[in-house]
């Protein structure tokens, strides 16, 4: 299946424009703590830490800036552990300052982690009450350290960054994940451990030196991306009850996670979709140490695995796949299998009232993630559970390119919800949705 590609996306591109194509997802089968002491409005933190250098770990080949203190000493979430300005990107507007940053996150199980990503803080002086946040959370880029954003490397891209959000008055934070950087696998689409990891990297971002915030936050992300900042919506009263969250974006936002997986042994999921369902399976087995691998993965799978998911960034393999069916990579009846199926579902958003207000934009020739793969979401999960939510389609715009089909309205819905407009919500209307401007 054709890769869709974009080079004149307007959107936090990362260096990562191939990496996000998140689960080329099924065809016409488908079914539908600590918390951190802040203060409340605006903050001002001192530096927790002074910049390091960039000298490389001889333990993982990456800067020794990623690798956290041994042992970690137990911290709040979020805690910022280290930072560091980074020049020579493109793309920083001028005046601002690019960080990279570790901090201190928590895993699925309650651990306390080391988590990367970076900050944009945007020049000039902060207006009353401090910058609002705007939290970005990437789409695929693989599971490997080397895979991480936040290095610019040329592994991911190259050393640039794209966004128009940066000129809009936010102090941007971007996560690397779980995993992408630091020590231990990336726990690719769980949904818990990509939430806090986003909420965490807006924490850290008010910690920076001089750096001033409102509790104001924005959550925006596609493709992985919208599945991690659906997750980040939906646990942010309870896990960052500080923040003030005013509004999540979910841009072409993995869904129905629980829906894939059912059909990965069968001739229904398409080849595009396999090396996705093999990144899940590979990397859940650390979360879940009750799930083995055999249920998801055949010994050939997990031989095939083993060989790839650890080396190769964009998460897209489909090419090594080619000589192998569905039926020798995955487990047969896994959609039977009780384990595999509450885990997968545990990891489908939409099982949990979001408070804030949610909008959804998808492109409806898009064939990585499916409109009505969307669709399914918004009408079986977001609207019965009570979401306040704006669906937008756009017509003919493709995985990439409903990020710049879909700005504009994107853009004027955040300044909306930054002047306090009650959130318009397309529930009821035919289709749960409506065509963006």
């Amino acid at each position: 299946m054709k890769k869709e590609t974009n080079k004149n996306s307007t959107k936090l591109s990362f260096p990562v424009s191939n990496g996000r194509r998140v689960l080329i997802l099924i065809v016409s089968i488908a079914i539908f703590a600590m918390g951190l002491a802040y203060m409340n409005g605006s903050i001002t933190y001192k530096a927790h830490s002074k910049p390091l250098d960039a000298t490389i770990s001889p333990s993982n080949n990456l800067p020794i800036f990623y690798t956290p203190p041994n042992p970690l000493p137990l911290a709040p979430p979020g805690t910022l552990i280290r930072y560091e300005t980074v020049t020579g990107i493109s793309g920083v507007p001028s005046g601002s300052t690019l960080y990279r940053i570790l901090y201190h996150s928590r895993s699925v199980t309650g651990a306390d982690i080391a988590d990367s990503g970076f900050v944009v803080v945007p020049g000039g002086t902060a207006p009353s009450g401090g910058f609002p946040v705007m939290t970005i959370a990437h789409g695929t880029t693989g599971v490997a350290d080397i895979c991480a954003p936040s290095l610019f490397s040329p592994a991911v891209g190259g050393s640039s960054i794209s966004s128009p959000y940066l000129t809009d008055g936010f102090v941007v934070a971007a996560a690397d994940y779980q995993g992408l950087g630091t020590p231990g696998l990336h726990q690719y689409l769980l949904g818990e451990s990509e939430g806090r990891a986003v909420l965490d990297a807006a924490r850290a971002a008010r910690q920076l030196p001089g750096v001033i915030t409102s509790s104001k936050l924005i959550i925006l992300g596609h493709s992985q991306g919208g599945h991690a900042a659906l997750f980040a919506g939906e646990i942010a009263p309870s896990y960052a009850p500080e923040f003030d969250v005013l509004g999540v974006v979910a841009e072409a936002p993995a869904t129905n996670l629980s829906v894939i997986i059912s059909v990965a042994p069968t001739p229904y999921l398409p080849s595009g979709a396999r090396s996705f369902v093999m990144l899940a399976a590979w990397t859940w087995q650390s979360a879940y140490p009750n799930l083995p691998i055999s249920d998801i993965l055949t010994p050939t799978g997990q031989e095939v695995a083993s060989k790839l998911v650890n080396n190769v960034c964009d998460g897209n393999f489909d090419s090594d796949l080619a000589n192998f069916t569905n039926a020798e990579l995955f487990t047969p009846n896994v959609s039977s299998d009780p384990l595999v199926m509450d885990y997968a579902r545990l990891n489908d958003p939409g099982r949990v009232k979001t408070l804030a207000p949610i909008l959804v934009v998808q492109g409806t020739a898009d064939t990585t993630v499916p409109k009505f793969l969307t669709d399914g979401y918004v009408t079986n999960f977001a609207c019965p559970i009570g979401d306040t939510i704006d669906y937008l389609y756009y017509t003919g715009a493709n995985h990439n390119t409903v990020l710049t089909s879909a700005f504009a309205d994107i853009q004027s819905w955040i300044a909306a919800r930054l002047s306090g407009a009650t959130p318009p919500t397309t529930c009821g209307l035919p289709g749960d949705s409506t065509a963006g401007t």
